[in-house]
């Protein structure tokens, strides 16, 4: 028998977010994971060949699933996260922006990577010839895909902050 139980869980997180925000009509929020979505898409397309896991895995029109909807989910999560954050301790200057989400995204992401390597054995077989991370012995990939994935957050960040600026300077008491 085949265990499916990691991306499973993704999926239907996925499913469950995108239910909830459509009934809930928050609207920014499905954009957001709209966003998520769509880099998700384009990361796992460029890397669909490095994606190989120890687990037989389901397929969505060819792409591996535990990936696209992981990179989806997580990018969500972490934005929300830092968007929640920000209100909260009342973040301010676009570069200190920046540099707060990079720190709780680098942190969050060698986290979930450790845990979901060593504790849950979901282990990239495609690219286990490559050495991981110092310390935490994760992300096994060659170097480009080890800076793409560090890389990932930010440019979600910048797209949802740039998304976030235009809504308040344009879209604000015009409708």
């Amino acid at each position: 028998m085949e265990n499916y139980s990691a991306e499973y869980l993704f999926v239907g997180l996925y499913i469950v977010f995108f239910l909830y925000l459509g009934f809930s009509k928050r609207w920014r929020a499905f954009y957001y994971l709209a966003m998520a979505s769509f880099l998700s898409v384009v990361w796992v397309y460029i890397a669909s060949s490095q994606y190989g896991y120890n687990t037989e895995m389901l397929k969505v029109f060819g792409l591996n699933s535990y990936p696209l909807f992981a990179w989806a989910i997580g990018l969500f999560i972490f934005v929300n996260i830092y968007f929640f954050l920000e209100n909260v301790f009342e973040f301010r200057g676009r570069i200190r922006k920046l540099l707060l989400f990079v720190g709780l995204y680098w942190s969050l992401l060698i986290f979930g990577e450790t845990v979901w390597y060593h504790v849950f054995n979901v282990h990239n077989v495609a690219t286990s010839m490559y050495s991981g991370l110092p310390i935490c012995d994760c992300l096994h990939a060659p170097l480009w895909m080890q800076v793409s994935y560090f890389m990932l957050g930010p440019v979600y960040f910048v797209i949802c902050e740039g998304t976030l600026l235009f809504h308040r300077k344009f879209l604000v008491n015009r409708f």
